[in-house]
């Protein structure tokens, strides 16, 4: 099929339009019309997807990810299967995952047109984008844990429905083994690869190999500035427990959750007669925490703005960007270009490693050169144990709900203990 031929219809508007869009669909004229054409059923499995994203809005990512997975469910529903979200199995779900991991060629945009927005204002009123299609790049080889995540989503999608009473049952239940163990794993928070018989804690650098890291970056920005912008991204992650997406723009644009990290997010605080500074940041689930600056993380913030111009410490309301595309004052548009600076870091690390003679400890380190997240754990991870900072202080730099889930993530002993009188065992 050619891609003009595409059956479906963006269906759902933006979190701020989503409201209105539930009250009426006067002004979706083209929704309306492709709606009365599909199934029976379909305009009921519509309002019923709504209300659920509905609950949603104030979480840009949870709606983004929310949004996408129903609009490809209910698009491959009506159009591919002919059936309504009553109707449909286990067999469904299964070809439904197969279509995520290899979207039909009209039902993707191109790499060069990038992600489109499903509609646009024409006369006032919201029609479909004609070049929008529900998944991006039909060549793009889709990776386990985006598949995973697509599951947990539909997973929860179907709870709720089955819950509100809409479905007597979710096709989850009859779906194969492989898509049960993957749903069950992520809604869990756990990888569905992890080892049987534990619980695996976070990943992290050891401190042998932080410390490599570290000084590769520092000695790479001495000699040539373009490596300042990957020193303060890596040495701010790692020391405030970042996540990726939190050092750069994210959210929905057109909400008013939008996120643009600035340099004014650091301010100072006073506690009892003492001056403190601290990053506030926008973290997962739109929660805001503030973050204890180091004394010792000082000196690299006011380097890289020494790098950028700026002068050495953030003004109150400063609306530099907090990362800035190098050179530029533009801020950087997306956590991609943040997991490319940091992989481009852990990369060089690497390299050093085999200029040193140590090519089974660049081997080592080019595994985690993709896992952004890493950076985090290490963080926490050494203050937990190597530090002995308080657990508690930790899980709320860390944004956690409670420190006993910090504890359940970060600290393993008695696996630790179990692991390393294993590895001294003999074998005569």
């Amino acid at each position: 099929m050619s891609r003009k031929t595409f059956p479906g219809h963006p269906l759902f508007d933006t979190a701020k339009l989503l409201e209105g869009q539930i009250d009426s669909l006067e002004d979706y004229p083209t929704l309306d019309q492709f709606l009365d054409r599909q199934h029976p059923q379909a305009r009921a499995d519509w309002l019923e997807a709504a209300k659920f994203l509905s609950k949603h809005t104030a979480t840009p990512g949870s709606f983004a990810q929310f949004r996408g997975e129903a609009q490809r469910l209910l698009n491959f529903a009506w159009c591919i299967r002919g059936k309504s979200l009553k109707e449909l199995n286990g067999d469904d779900i299964d070809a439904y995952i197969n279509i995520i991991k290899r979207p039909p060629k009209n039902w993707a945009t191109t790499p060069e047109q990038g992600r489109l927005r499903g509609f646009v204002t024409r006369g006032g009123r919201r029609e479909a984008n004609d070049q929008w299609r529900p998944f991006f790049d039909a060549g793009k080889v889709r990776k386990q844990s985006t598949i995973d995540a697509a599951v947990a989503s539909i997973s929860i999608f179907f709870k709720r429905l089955t819950i509100t009473g809409y479905l007597n049952r979710s096709p989850m239940l009859e779906a194969t083994k492989r898509v049960q163990k993957a749903s069950k794993a992520e809604r869990a928070g756990r990888s569905p690869m992890s080892p049987k018989g534990r619980k695996a804690t976070a990943p992290r650098l050891t401190s042998d190999q932080w410390r490599h890291v570290h000084d590769t970056l520092l000695a790479a920005a001495d000699q040539d500035n373009y490596y300042e912008i990957n020193l303060f991204i890596v040495v701010t992650m790692k020391t405030l427990y970042l996540r990726v997406f939190e050092l750069a723009p994210h959210g929905d644009p057109d909400s008013e959750q939008y996120v643009a990290p600035t340099m004014g997010d650091f301010q100072i605080t006073t506690l009892g007669n003492t001056r403190y500074w601290e990053l506030n940041v926008s973290g997962k689930g739109d929660k805001d925490r503030a973050i204890p600056l180091p004394k010792a993380y000082i000196p690299y913030l006011k380097r890289y703005r020494e790098y950028r111009g700026l002068p050495p410490m953030p003004s109150p309301g400063e609306t530099s960007p907090l990362i800035a595309k190098r050179g530029k004052e533009d801020p950087v548009l997306s956590k991609r270009t943040v997991e490319r600076i940091v992989e481009e870091s852990m990369t060089l690390a690497a390299s050093r490693y085999v200029d040193m003679g140590m090519p089974d400890a660049s081997a080592e380190l080019l595994q985690t050169a993709k896992k952004t997240h890493i950076l985090r754990h290490t963080g926490a991870s050494m203050d937990i144990i190597d530090n002995k900072r308080p657990l508690r202080d930790v899980s709320e730099d860390l944004g956690h709900e409670s420190a006993a889930f910090t504890e359940s993530e970060y600290i393993d002993a008695d696996t630790a203990k179990r692991y390393e009188s294993g590895y001294v065992r003999g074998i005569l």
